[in-house]
């Protein structure tokens, strides 16, 4: 049901309410058993509608309770009052069916709140304050009274007291739901309704010596028939659910309540006394009681500050011990890290000198070898040394940007000329792959920067590009200029990347899961050395990537000033 509907439903209800006065008296028996009646309708349907299944149950329990009510309606109103044409007596049916419906009110509300996690025992002393504070105020205003006032039968009394006996466990029910729920529409309806029902009891035992004095008072309960209606017609009963905040400490609204029923003895005495009333003993008593529970939560809240106090020093000592810990594998992992950089550039050196002198050789021995097969042997031995000597150059270009020891000699640079003969260069290996390499060469200003590294850079994007485009694809170069910027751009149509790759693109050594899958050669140095190079050239690099539809690179080079 949507808003609108509840809304509408609260009208109609609050509309039959006032016609309820504007009727002759007998009819009036019969329109109170009617909106009764809807209010159990409403409050069923509203749950089959807007209460999850694992939540219907304490709902459907509470309008058992308010259906119970309204049977007591219809023995007072229907079957007395227009059937028999005289008022129920006390005690009588009509009273079996109200009393009864009582615990099933009461047994919901606390079903309502023990949704949380668990009971607490700060908890539990809550409601055992309110409720002595309330049981104070039953007794010694609704209850007691009822003890001399005449009554000669045992029955009438007991009933009129099992009234406001049942108000004060409903009261401290509702005081749990306050403290223990988030507020909505719908939980104000459900804390209005029942507050009606407890007022109307209350101000119906005050005037017990004649109903036809208090007549008003059925628009109390029925205003809490509409209100509990609408709590389950309205969307926002979904919502309805018990504040984690409110049972991990005292908050602002359950001291209030605790200081409350703190004062509530003296304030009852002191009433009292005013009053000229006898000093009833239950006021000491009870005063006792609410004094002593509220120690006991008191204890129970120093307890649970020095215990969580414990805890945070506990806690604290362990971070602290961590972060010594972490601090000790951190500084491991950073040894670690220098002594195998260091050990890669010492390699690398040492490696560089013989792969130097095995091309010399090759050479020398293709100069003088006629044999095409052994020239063809020859010729691999070359280009396995000339990767080993070009992986070497990365590496130790690698280790000379973690070092900081990076020199370059800048001077303007052609960056259109690079783009043409880095596509040049790569055409024989795009062509073997079966991809169209295409260059689009457009008129762009000179940069200042190393002409050796700005190839080493368009090298490594171009062949990138290859390595990761399927046969029949496409790479595209595009070379630009805007805001100041000369812009290079590599495209192809190629297998693209997941967001996770990206975002670790330009890192050390990193290989995407598509090139360790599809067993891509490669050592994940080339984007880190580019993003190097760019960055030493006061540019910028940055990457866009759609897996199975490709990626671009974008590199954006200061113009030459």
């Amino acid at each position: 049901m949507t808003p609108k509907r509840a809304w509408i439903a609260l009208g109609a209800g609050a509309a039959a309410i006032v016609v309820y006065y504007l009727i002759p008296s007998r009819e009036q028996s019969g329109l109170y058993f009617l909106i009764g009646v809807a209010s159990v309708a409403g409050l069923f349907i509203g749950i089959r509608r807007n209460v999850a299944a694992e939540q219907q149950l304490a709902w459907y329990v509470f309008t058992a309770g308010i259906a119970l009510e309204v049977a007591g309606d219809f023995v007072g109103t229907i079957v007395y009052e227009l059937g028999l044409n005289r008022e129920p007596p006390v005690p009588g049916v009509d009273d079996a069916f109200y009393l009864a419906g009582y615990p099933f009110l009461v047994v919901a509300a606390f079903m309502l709140v023990q949704r949380l996690r668990r009971v607490r025992a700060g908890a539990v002393l809550d409601s055992l304050i309110v409720f002595l504070a309330v049981g104070l105020v039953q007794w010694v205003y609704f209850i007691d009274p009822y003890n001399h006032d005449g009554l000669t039968h045992t029955a009438e009394r007991v009933v009129s007291q099992a009234y406001p006996a049942m108000d004060a466990f409903l009261l401290v029910a509702v005081g749990q739901l306050l403290m223990r729920y988030v507020r909505n529409v719908s939980f104000a309806a459900l804390i209005g309704g029942i507050a009606l029902l407890i007022a109307a009891d209350e101000v119906f035992a005050v005037g017990n010596a004649g109903y036809a004095g208090i007549k008003w008072v059925d628009a109390l309960f029925l205003g809490s028939y509409v209100l509990l209606a609408f709590t389950a017609l309205h969307p926002s009963v979904e919502e309805i659910r018990p504040s984690e905040e409110g049972t991990a400490r005292l908050a602002i609204a359950r001291l209030a309540l605790l200081g409350g029923a703190l004062l509530t003895a003296p304030s009852v005495l002191l009433a009292e006394k005013a009053a000229g009333h006898r000093v009833h003993l239950s006021i000491g008593i009870f005063g006792l009681l609410v004094a002593a529970a509220v120690l006991l939560r008191i204890v129970g809240v120093v307890r649970d500050v020095e215990g969580a106090h414990l805890s945070e020093q506990r806690a604290r000592r362990e971070s602290e011990t961590a972060q010594q810990l972490l601090s000790v594998q951190n500084r491991r992992l950073r040894e670690l890290d220098t002594l195998k950089d260091e050990f890669l550039s010492s390699v690398s050196h040492e490696l560089r000198t013989p792969l130097t002198s095995i091309q010399g050789y090759v050479e020398l021995l293709r100069e003088d070898e006629g044999n095409s097969m052994k020239r063809g042997y020859l010729d691999i031995i070359e280009r396995n040394s000339e990767r080993l000597l070009g992986l070497v150059a990365d590496v130790l270009f690698a280790a000379r940007v973690l070092e900081g020891q990076l020199r370059f000699e800048f001077q303007p640079v052609d960056v259109a000329t690079l783009v043409h003969q880095a596509v040049e260069d790569a055409q024989p290996r795009a062509n073997s792959a079966g991809i169209e390499l295409v260059s689009h060469d457009g008129s762009v200003p000179e940069v200042e920067g190393e002409p050796q590294r700005l190839g080493q850079l368009l090298d490594n994007l171009v062949s990138n590009a290859i390595k990761f485009t399927p046969k029949g694809g496409r790479v595209d170069v595009r070379t630009s200029a805007a805001d100041g910027f000369v812009r290079i751009e590599v495209s192809d149509t190629g297998l693209g990347m997941s967001e996770e790759d990206r975002s670790h693109l330009f890192e050390r050594f990193f290989r995407s899961q598509t090139a360790l899958e599809r067993q891509i050669q490669g050592t994940g140095l080339g984007l880190y050395i580019s993003r190097a190079i760019v960055e030493a050239h006061g540019g910028r690099i940055g990457v866009t990537s759609v897996e199975g539809e490709g990626t671009t690179f974008l590199v954006e080079l200061p113009v030459l000033a």
